[in-house]
């Protein structure tokens, strides 16, 4: 008999996206599967519509329920999810994306293949670039991924990820952060068990304009980049000595992150708070290639802003 396997979405404030994202799991052709909605305090109409799934589900032949929890974020409202599952893996799901046909189907048979691997992972596309899937066949890396999750040649969104029952419990599940709470707990696995990586494109990603990554735009971006910088100094302080942690990919993270943040100050037109952050990327992470590349472009930005003018962000 298939082992059961549950799917769980966080939700809170998105009763409109909930018909795609809960009609992608119904629509698997996997049994037995479970679904669990966890409603994160909405205060909207949000219940209404999750009750209005229950007939559809029943059609479909899968057991579903939801719930309501205090506010805390989609880790603890995973986390809750976890504590009322029945299935042997489970699959994550945010409440605006969708997964196409026979995901589950896919990962399932990866992880029976390799049954120590704690979690599968595929490939996605976003919406209205279906012709762009990411990341490219060739470059799908598996294993133990924490070095290559910290450089980013292995992508394992939170969207595309099944793990084991097993592996939940070695981690302690996800962590309250209100964001990056995916990568800090897919930082942790990483460090505990293998991936297994499922070549196909099985997932659609949505990005939502209300979602926590696309607050308050680049001032709201200038205050994440500092909360990961603080949350990857917490995660090396309590898992620096893990023999499977690696300093140097660690130190490519948080160059990638201050890559990130250098941009958003030039892109606000803050060149001298940039050159000092970029003082500071220098001292912390070493002349990482991120990091170096970035001198060209803090030369453009000083000179510009001679003229009155800022470097403009790529697509603007």
């Amino acid at each position: 008999m298939n082992p059961v396997v549950t799917a769980i979405i966080p939700t809170f404030r998105r009763p409109a996206l909930l018909e795609r994202s809960v009609g992608s799991v119904l629509a698997q052709d996997y049994r037995p599967l479970e679904l669990i909605v966890v409603d994160d305090s909405s205060g909207d109409s949000t219940p209404e519509m999750l009750a209005g799934f229950a007939t559809l589900a029943q059609a479909a032949g899968v057991e579903y329920r939801w719930c309501t929890v205090p506010n805390g974020g989609p880790g603890p409202a995973r986390n809750h999810a976890m504590k009322l599952a029945q299935g042997e893996y489970f699959a994550f799901l945010d409440d605006d994306d969708a997964w196409l046909p026979g995901k589950i189907t896919r990962q399932v048979a990866a992880m029976q293949a390799e049954p120590d691997a704690g979690a599968s992972f595929t490939r996605f596309v976003h919406v209205g670039k279906e012709d762009r899937p990411k990341p490219s066949a060739e470059s799908m890396q598996d294993g133990w991924v924490f070095e290559s999750l910290c450089t980013g040649s292995t992508r394992a969104h939170i969207q595309t990820l099944m793990i084991s029952r097993a592996a939940f419990v070695a981690t302690g599940g996800f962590g309250a952060l209100r964001q990056w709470e995916d990568t800090e707990f897919e930082l942790r696995l990483a460090l505990l068990a293998p991936f297994v990586a499922v070549p196909d494109v099985l997932t659609v990603i949505t990005p939502a304009p209300d979602s926590i990554s696309r607050e308050a735009g680049l001032e709201g971006d200038l205050r994440r980049d500092r909360e990961k910088l603080d949350f990857l100094a917490q995660f090396v302080a309590a898992h620096g000595r893990h023999p499977r942690f690696s300093m140097m990919a660690a130190q490519t993270l948080r160059a990638r992150i201050y890559d990130e943040h250098i941009k958003h100050l030039l892109w606000l037109g803050r060149v001298r708070e940039a050159r000092a952050a970029h003082e500071q990327a220098m001292s912390e992470c070493g002349p990482h290639p991120l990091l170096q590349r970035l001198r060209r472009k803090l030369l453009r930005a000083r000179v510009a802003g001679w003229f009155g003018l800022r470097v403009r962000r790529p697509g603007n």
